[in-house]
């Protein structure tokens, strides 16, 4: 650690105390015993200064090296130097000190170094990063630690405020340009809104209404507010956009409290009445019930009343179980052999499936959209209608049944659309249309069943 020499008065010295030889070149003394003060005064300021000792010198010495390795590794392993430029200006008067005397390679400020050599105004700040290479570069005119060589001073640098540069003839292309010729760029034109107040006031009337009509949202589709929009405007809305705004407006109806379902919602339909849990079977991938597969039925019969008869779900059960006895009072008042086709659903546990009977062919059908074999269910099938034969005295249809299993048709990937196919199936059947729905159609079906199971009629 320097300091500065403490000046007292000393007693004169005397010249006979040192030999003469080994302090000779340092200082003369005049006649009459006194210093030379010339010679003190040419003498450089380096020799003012007080003695280190040996210790001390060492240790800065060692420390000097220390930092200037640590400078070089720095600036030869990498390219993005601001932090590490930052920690090295740290340092402070430590760097300054052996700055000045610096070798080439040494430890000095690289920014001071180009400044220098380019003669920049005060104004400009040069990059570190516009000086420094890459460690494969491999040129020799270039300085140590991964500098790139420095430009002459008939080179004119252009120092743009992003700090990028050029030569005077070709400026950076991110630096200033000459304002003079340029065209100015059009403004933006801001997009108006995908919906305003008066669609967004349209689209909440036509949820309103759809739920007075249906009970609750299940049925609804986003394709069908947008064709309501379409019609009322004369506008298109199924651009992504307006699409993405009006699914928003629909589910922030949902969340609205007494908007989601109204619970005193009925459907009555002849001896059916189908409240707002049987409906929500239909959602999503609920389970069919009862209610809603008699019902459902009845519509297949009814929209083709002299060629289907559709029998109740728990036909199959009280035959399995109680025989013909149990069953024989279903059909008093119905002739089903002057049917076309007899529809029969069967519900085994937590599985349902389908029984269809071409009474002018003497066929049962047996369809399942997990296509499993079910041979006792065509077998319980034909003996009732042997028996019924017998008691409604047609003797024609007491024999020649034949049993089949339908393979070929739409197959469910659940275990929740069993239902659902089973009504696809009655009333493609009942039709005669041929089965062009799969699973991907489930949910546009159900939607569908639920619109046709409020209105009470198929929709054909």
């Amino acid at each position: 650690m320097r300091h500065s020499p403490v000046q007292r008065h000393l007693t004169p010295f005397a010249s006979h105390l040192l030999p003469p030889v080994k302090h000779g070149k340092l200082f003369r003394i005049r006649e009459g015993g006194c210093w030379d003060q010339d010679e003190e005064e040419e003498e450089s300021p380096l020799k003012k200064t007080c003695r280190q000792s040996p210790r001390q010198r060492r240790g800065r010495r060692q420390r000097l090296r220390v930092l200037r390795s640590l400078y070089m590794r720095l600036y030869k392993r990498t390219i993005s130097l601001p932090f590490y430029w930052k920690m090295w200006g740290s340092l402070g008067g430590r760097r300054r000190r052996f700055g000045s005397r610096r070798r080439e390679g040494g430890g000095g400020s690289a920014g001071m170094v180009v400044g220098k050599a380019q003669r920049l105004r005060p104004m400009e700040e040069p990059s570190l990063a516009n000086h420094i290479a890459e460690e494969d570069a491999g040129s020799t005119l270039g300085l140590p630690n991964g500098f790139s060589p420095l430009p002459s001073e008939s080179d004119a640098i252009l120092i743009s405020n992003v700090c990028s540069m050029g030569t005077a003839d070709s400026p950076a292309p991110n630096g200033p340009h000459n304002q003079g010729g340029r065209t100015p760029t059009p403004e933006k034109e801001i997009p108006a809104p995908a919906l305003t107040e008066e669609h967004v006031a349209c689209v909440q009337s036509i949820l309103d209404q759809f739920l007075q009509t249906y009970g609750s949202l299940i049925p609804l589709g986003t394709d069908e507010v947008l064709d309501k929009l379409e019609d009322v405007f004369q506008q298109p809305f199924s651009t992504p956009a307006r699409r993405a705004v009006v699914q928003h407006v629909i589910q922030s109806y949902q969340r609205l409290p007494g908007n989601n379902l109204v619970r005193s919602f009925r459907v009555t339909y002849k001896r059916h009445v189908l409240s707002m849990d049987d409906l929500g079977t239909l959602y999503g991938q609920n389970w069919l019930n009862d209610q809603v597969m008699n019902m459902y039925g009845d519509l297949v019969m009814d929209a083709v009343p002299e060629k289907v008869h559709f029998f109740n779900s728990f036909f199959y059960d009280k035959l399995r179980t109680k025989g013909y006895d149990g069953v024989k009072r279903w059909t008093k008042n119905v002739d089903i052999f002057s049917k076309q086709l007899l529809l029969i659903p069967i519900h085994l546990e937590v599985h349902w499936s389908l029984v269809c009977v071409d009474v002018t062919k003497r066929t049962i059908t047996y369809f399942d959209s997990q296509r499993t074999l079910n041979r006792r269910c065509p077998k319980h099938i034909a003996k009732y209608l042997q028996a019924e034969a017998i008691k409604k005295e047609r003797p024609e249809f007491e024999s020649d049944w034949k049993g089949f299993f339908k393979m070929n048709v739409a197959r469910q990937n659940n275990d929740s659309d069993c239902g659902a196919f089973v009504l696809q199936y009655c009333k493609f059947l009942a039709l005669e249309l041929p089965f062009t729905f799969g699973q991907q159609d489930m949910p546009k079906l159900r939607r569908q069943m639920y619109k046709e199971l409020c209105h009470c009629r198929l929709t054909m």
